[in-house]
């Protein structure tokens, strides 16, 4: 977490950062973290209902077909 200081040339060419910045990828895992302990609890709560029940119906008659010929 420390900050790189240069090493006092002005001509010298800045050296490329090679490594990642952990920083932001840390910040958005434990947004993330927190999110899936907020969510999880909600979604096992479940509301019981009691659906009445359906009487079968009278099996219906099969529709008559009517075939034309052209």
């Amino acid at each position: 977490m420390g900050m790189q200081v240069g090493s006092g040339s002005a001509s010298a060419d800045p050296e490329v950062m090679i490594e990642m910045n952990m920083t932001p990828l840390i910040d958005v895992m434990l947004v993330l973290i927190i999110m899936l302990i907020i969510t999880i609890p909600i979604q096992n709560h479940a509301v019981n209902l009691n659906m009445p029940t359906n009487t079968p119906s009278k099996p219906t008659e099969p529709p008559v077909v009517i075939n034309i010929d052209v």
